[in-house]
Protein backbone atom coordinates (compact mmCIF):
# COMPACT_ATOMS: atom_id res chain seq x y z
CA UNK A 1 0.00 0.00 0.00
CA UNK A 2 2.80 1.96 0.67
CA UNK A 3 4.58 1.65 -2.70
CA UNK A 4 0.93 2.92 -3.97
CA UNK A 5 1.01 5.89 -1.86
CA UNK A 6 4.24 6.99 -3.03
CA UNK A 7 3.53 6.57 -6.79
CA UNK A 8 0.39 8.72 -6.44
CA UNK A 9 2.34 11.39 -4.62
CA UNK A 10 5.12 11.40 -7.20
CA UNK A 11 2.30 11.75 -9.68
CA UNK A 12 1.03 14.34 -8.06
CA UNK A 13 4.18 16.36 -7.69
CA UNK A 14 5.08 15.79 -11.41
CA UNK A 15 1.69 16.62 -12.55
CA UNK A 16 2.00 19.97 -9.90
CA UNK A 17 5.96 21.05 -11.96
CA UNK A 18 4.02 20.52 -15.54
CA UNK A 19 1.28 22.87 -14.28
CA UNK A 20 3.29 25.25 -12.84
CA UNK A 21 5.75 25.40 -16.32
CA UNK A 22 2.46 25.75 -18.38
CA UNK A 23 1.33 28.87 -16.25
CA UNK A 24 4.14 29.99 -16.31
CA UNK A 25 4.82 29.73 -20.21
CA UNK A 26 1.08 31.29 -20.51
CA UNK A 27 2.15 34.27 -18.52
CA UNK A 28 5.00 34.39 -20.31
CA UNK A 29 2.39 34.46 -23.93
CA UNK A 30 0.05 36.58 -22.30
CA UNK A 31 2.78 39.44 -21.20
CA UNK A 32 4.24 39.46 -24.90
CA UNK A 33 0.94 39.76 -26.16
CA UNK A 34 -0.04 42.48 -24.43
CA UNK A 35 3.37 44.41 -25.41
CA UNK A 36 1.73 44.16 -29.20
CA UNK A 37 -0.63 47.27 -30.18
CA UNK A 38 -4.33 46.47 -31.72
CA UNK A 39 -3.13 46.96 -34.44
CA UNK A 40 -0.30 44.13 -34.19
CA UNK A 41 -2.73 41.66 -33.02
CA UNK A 42 -4.83 42.36 -35.43
CA UNK A 43 -2.19 41.96 -38.33
CA UNK A 44 -1.01 38.90 -36.88
CA UNK A 45 -4.82 37.51 -36.59
CA UNK A 46 -5.14 38.47 -40.30
CA UNK A 47 -1.96 36.53 -41.19
CA UNK A 48 -2.77 33.60 -39.00
CA UNK A 49 -6.32 33.32 -40.65
CA UNK A 50 -5.22 33.53 -44.18
CA UNK A 51 -2.36 31.16 -43.80
CA UNK A 52 -5.51 28.50 -42.09
CA UNK A 53 -7.80 29.47 -45.27
CA UNK A 54 -4.80 28.42 -47.75
CA UNK A 55 -4.49 25.78 -45.39
CA UNK A 56 -7.86 24.59 -45.99
CA UNK A 57 -8.10 25.04 -50.00
CA UNK A 58 -5.16 22.98 -50.22
CA UNK A 59 -5.94 20.12 -48.02
CA UNK A 60 -9.54 19.99 -49.51
CA UNK A 61 -8.11 19.88 -53.10
CA UNK A 62 -5.79 17.49 -51.62
CA UNK A 63 -8.43 14.95 -49.81
CA UNK A 64 -9.53 13.24 -53.45
CA UNK A 65 -5.73 11.60 -53.34
CA UNK A 66 -6.86 9.74 -49.97
CA UNK A 67 -10.31 8.65 -50.15
CA UNK A 68 -10.09 5.36 -51.97
CA UNK A 69 -8.03 3.15 -49.02
CA UNK A 70 -10.27 0.26 -47.47
CA UNK A 71 -11.06 -0.77 -44.34
CA UNK A 72 -10.82 0.49 -40.99
CA UNK A 73 -8.36 2.85 -41.75
CA UNK A 74 -10.10 4.09 -44.74
CA UNK A 75 -13.34 4.60 -42.92
CA UNK A 76 -11.72 7.10 -40.08
CA UNK A 77 -9.72 8.83 -42.97
CA UNK A 78 -13.23 9.25 -44.89
CA UNK A 79 -14.54 10.44 -41.79
CA UNK A 80 -11.60 12.71 -40.73
CA UNK A 81 -11.50 14.51 -44.66
CA UNK A 82 -15.01 15.13 -43.91
CA UNK A 83 -13.81 17.77 -40.84
CA UNK A 84 -11.71 19.53 -43.28
CA UNK A 85 -11.79 23.28 -42.30
CA UNK A 86 -13.36 22.52 -38.71
CA UNK A 87 -11.71 24.64 -35.74
CA UNK A 88 -9.70 23.41 -33.20
CA UNK A 89 -10.62 23.67 -29.68
CA UNK A 90 -8.64 21.98 -27.10
CA UNK A 91 -10.89 19.02 -24.98
CA UNK A 92 -13.43 19.19 -28.15
CA UNK A 93 -14.49 15.47 -29.69
CA UNK A 94 -17.24 17.05 -32.47
CA UNK A 95 -19.15 17.40 -34.35
CA UNK A 96 -17.85 20.86 -35.46
CA UNK A 97 -14.53 21.50 -33.42
CA UNK A 98 -11.78 18.97 -32.33
CA UNK A 99 -8.77 18.25 -30.86
CA UNK A 100 -6.40 16.26 -32.27
CA UNK A 101 -7.26 12.84 -30.42
CA UNK A 102 -10.93 13.86 -30.11
CA UNK A 103 -10.52 13.66 -34.16
CA UNK A 104 -9.28 10.26 -34.25
CA UNK A 105 -11.33 8.51 -31.68
CA UNK A 106 -14.55 9.56 -33.49
CA UNK A 107 -12.89 8.75 -37.11
CA UNK A 108 -11.93 5.21 -35.85
CA UNK A 109 -15.51 5.08 -33.72
CA UNK A 110 -16.82 5.45 -37.44
CA UNK A 111 -14.78 2.27 -37.81
CA UNK A 112 -16.20 0.14 -35.33
CA UNK A 113 -12.78 0.94 -33.18
CA UNK A 114 -13.42 1.98 -29.68
CA UNK A 115 -10.63 4.70 -28.40
CA UNK A 116 -10.03 6.83 -25.16
CA UNK A 117 -10.17 10.53 -26.06
CA UNK A 118 -6.17 11.28 -24.79
CA UNK A 119 -3.29 10.93 -27.85
CA UNK A 120 -0.91 9.04 -24.98
CA UNK A 121 -3.90 6.80 -24.21
CA UNK A 122 -4.11 6.18 -27.98
CA UNK A 123 -0.77 4.79 -28.11
CA UNK A 124 -1.48 2.05 -26.26
CA UNK A 125 -3.99 0.81 -28.82
CA UNK A 126 -3.11 -1.92 -31.62
CA UNK A 127 0.35 -2.53 -33.19
CA UNK A 128 3.31 -0.84 -33.28
CA UNK A 129 4.56 -0.19 -36.97
CA UNK A 130 8.05 0.86 -37.81
CA UNK A 131 7.99 4.07 -39.83
CA UNK A 132 9.17 2.37 -42.73
CA UNK A 133 5.90 0.33 -42.66
CA UNK A 134 3.55 3.40 -42.40
CA UNK A 135 0.00 2.80 -44.52
CA UNK A 136 -3.00 5.03 -44.54
CA UNK A 137 -5.16 4.89 -41.86
CA UNK A 138 -1.68 4.59 -39.04
CA UNK A 139 -2.19 6.96 -35.88
CA UNK A 140 1.05 8.75 -35.78
CA UNK A 141 2.42 10.52 -32.50
CA UNK A 142 4.14 13.48 -31.70
CA UNK A 143 5.98 14.85 -28.53
CA UNK A 144 8.13 13.95 -25.57
CA UNK A 145 5.83 13.13 -23.78
CA UNK A 146 3.04 12.07 -26.18
CA UNK A 147 0.91 14.88 -26.82
CA UNK A 148 -0.59 15.10 -30.47
CA UNK A 149 -1.74 11.78 -33.07
CA UNK A 150 -2.74 12.05 -36.15
CA UNK A 151 -4.04 9.79 -38.98
CA UNK A 152 -1.11 8.88 -41.96
CA UNK A 153 -2.35 9.19 -45.24
CA UNK A 154 0.73 8.88 -47.45
CA UNK A 155 4.07 9.57 -47.84
CA UNK A 156 5.24 12.03 -45.01
CA UNK A 157 1.49 13.53 -44.92
CA UNK A 158 -1.44 13.27 -42.30
CA UNK A 159 -4.29 14.34 -41.59
CA UNK A 160 -5.09 16.05 -37.80
CA UNK A 161 -6.77 18.83 -35.76
CA UNK A 162 -3.11 20.53 -35.10
CA UNK A 163 -3.77 23.20 -32.17
CA UNK A 164 -5.31 26.28 -31.15
CA UNK A 165 -6.12 29.11 -34.07
CA UNK A 166 -5.46 26.29 -36.58
CA UNK A 167 -8.32 24.08 -38.36
CA UNK A 168 -8.22 20.25 -39.33
CA UNK A 169 -5.99 19.68 -41.97
CA UNK A 170 -3.54 17.85 -44.22
CA UNK A 171 -0.13 18.37 -43.11
CA UNK A 172 3.35 17.43 -43.64
CA UNK A 173 4.68 14.90 -40.67
CA UNK A 174 6.65 17.46 -39.30
CA UNK A 175 5.56 18.65 -36.48
CA UNK A 176 8.77 20.84 -35.51
CA UNK A 177 9.94 21.03 -31.62
CA UNK A 178 7.23 17.68 -31.29
CA UNK A 179 9.47 14.75 -32.42
CA UNK A 180 7.58 11.81 -34.57
CA UNK A 181 7.58 9.33 -31.86
CA UNK A 182 5.95 5.93 -33.16
CA UNK A 183 2.28 4.55 -34.90
CA UNK A 184 -0.18 2.13 -34.26
CA UNK A 185 -2.10 0.38 -36.67
CA UNK A 186 -5.55 -0.66 -35.47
Amino acid sequence: MSDKLAMVKAAEAKFTRQLALANSKLKEAEELLAKLTAAERERLAKLNNDEEDADQQKSLSDAAKYSGVSGRGGIAIKYALAQIGDKYVFGADGLTYWDCSGLTMRAFGAAGVSLPHSSRAQYRYGKAIARKDLQPGDLVFFGKPISHVAIYLGPDRMLHAPRSGSRVKIANMDMGRKPYIGARRL
